[in-house]
């Protein structure tokens, strides 16, 4: 007997759909989700890794314009010496959180009169400093107290204060 309605064939003996296991489901997720990170690292770091990216915020300008008249414009950018080059996840790191102290202070206008570096930035800023310096540095005998700015304070940003 036929009521004139057909089953829909699934193609599955029994007409029942096969089940995929929630294992596989939480593992492409998370490859999902770990690919779309990584895109987003790379879009972050191309888009912010020429310094004339710095100075689309005005504050930066006065920094931007000493170091685009130094010896460094052509070897070292502002991320050679502002971000972690320890490795790529430390670099990334140090990039997306400076971004976002950065907007989060032109955001709400809570800027200083004057930009200086964070006393916490210091230390990350020496080691560059004598990461590419250091053929120069290997024999000079220096106070660890002491940083490569103290005495080079205005490389490479000039006369800015």
């Amino acid at each position: 007997m036929n009521s004139g309605v057909e089953q829909e064939k699934t193609g599955v003996p029994g007409g029942k759909r096969k089940k995929i296991p929630k294992l596989y489901l939480i593992v492409g997720l998370f490859i999902g989700l770990f690919a779309i990170l990584i895109i987003g690292v790379q879009g972050v770091h191309a888009l912010t890794k020429d310094s004339s990216y710095c100075v689309s915020c005005h504050v930066m300008e006065p920094v931007y314009g000493t170091w685009s008249h130094s010896s460094h414009r052509e070897i070292a950018g502002c991320n050679d010496c502002h971000t972690d080059q320890t490795n790529y996840v430390t670099k990334s790191y140090t990039k997306i959180t400076a971004g976002v102290q950065h907007l989060y202070h032109n955001t709400f206008s809570d800027l200083p009169d004057s930009i200086r570096i964070k006393d916490g930035s210091t230390e990350l800023v020496q080691n560059n400093c004598l990461r590419c310096h250091e053929d120069v540095v290997r024999n000079v005998n220096m106070d660890s107290s002491r940083r490569c700015f103290d005495c080079h304070r205005y490389t490479p940003h000039s006369n800015y204060r």
